[in-house]
C-alpha cells in the first residue's frame, strides 16, 4: 500500500476564507484524540486523491500547532466534492492504531479474458467492485487482483474463490458472488435473424423485378411488330380495294 505524507496547520478561519487563499478545510479525529480542525494545501491534496485515486492510503499527517509538529497516522475517511466543479471541498481524516486491525473497502481489479467471452460470445458481468476487508493499517492492499480468465458461460466466481493476500481477512460473505459469464443477450437473435430475412426479401425483390425487367424488354420488340402489322393492313386493305386502271 502507498503511503502519503501531508502537511497540515492548525485551521483558525472559516472554510470559505480557507478555501479562497488555496487550501482545503479538514478535521481530524479518532481513537485518543479531541476532533481537531486543520487546513491543508488543496494543490498537493488534489493530485493525491486525483480521480478517485489512493482512497485507502495509509497517511502521515503533519500538523504543525504552535512551532510544533505532531505526527498523526490517518486514513481518509470521507471527502466532500463539489458535483460541479469536481473539487474536494472538505476531509474527513480518520486517526488509526498501527496495531490494530481495521476494516476497509478495497477495489477489485479483473484480469484476463474468460473463455466463455472468447470462444464462445458470452458476456462478463462484474457482481461485486469492492470487497471488505479486515487487517492491520500497515497491510492495506491498493486492490485485490482477481483472474477471470478461466470462466466458461454459465460459469461465476465468488468470494470464496478469492485467494486474499498474506495478513488480510475478506469480510465480504463467502457466497456473493464476484463475477459471472451469461449467454448472449435473447435479444439480439430476432434483430440478426430479421436482418437476414429482411436482406433475403430485398434480394428477392432485385431479382424479381430484374426478371420482370427482362421480360418487358423481350415483349416490346414483339409489340412493336404487332403494331406495325396492324398498320401494314389497312394499306393493303386499300390497294386491294383500289379502282383497276381500265386496259386499253
Amino acid at each position: 500500500m502507498q503511503k502519503l505524507e501531508i502537511e497540515a496547520n492548525i485551521r483558525t478561519g472559516k472554510p470559505n476564507s480557507v478555501r479562497f487563499k488555496g487550501s482545503i478545510p479538514a478535521i481530524v479525529y479518532g481513537q485518543g484524540i479531541e476532533p481537531v480542525q486543520i487546513e491543508v494545501d488543496k494543490k498537493r491534496v488534489s493530485s493525491f486523491f486525483s480521480k478517485g485515486a489512493n482512497k485507502n492510503a495509509l497517511i502521515s499527517l503533519n500538523v504543525k500547532n504552535a512551532g510544533k509538529t505532531q505526527t498523526i497516522p490517518v486514513l481518509p475517511h470521507d471527502m466532500q466534492i463539489d458535483p460541479m466543479t469536481d473539487q474536494i471541498m472538505h476531509i474527513d481524516f480518520l486517526k488509526i492504531n498501527m496495531e490494530e486491525e481495521i476494516r476497509t473497502k478495497i477495489s477489485i481489479s479483473f484480469v484476463g479474458e474468460p473463455q466463455g467471452v472468447k470462444l464462445d460470445g458470452g458476456i462478463l458481468v462484474h457482481s461485486l467492485r469492492q470487497l471488505e476487508i479486515k487487517c492491520l493499517p500497515g497491510n492495506i492492499p491498493d486492490k485485490i487482483t482477481v483472474d477471470v480468465s478461466s470462466l466458461n458461460i454459465g460459469q461465476s466466481l465468488k468470494v470464496s474463490d478469492i485467494v486474499p493476500p498474506s495478513g488480510i481477512t475478506i469480510v465480504t460473505p463467502k457466497d456473493e458472488p464476484v463475477a459471472i459469464v451469461t449467454q448472449p443477450s435473447k435479444d439480439e437473435e430476432p434483430v440478426v435473424a430479421a436482418a437476414a430475412a429482411e436482406g433475403a426479401v430485398a434480394e428477392a425483390g432485385a431479382e424479381g423485378a430484374a426478371a420482370a425487367g427482362a421480360e418487358g424488354a423481350a415483349a416490346a420488340p414483339a409489340a412493336g411488330a404487332a403494331d406495325a402489322k396492324a398498320k401494314a393492313a389497312p394499306a393493303d386493305d386499300a390497294k386491294a380495294k383500289a379502282p383497276q386502271k381500265p386496259q386499253k
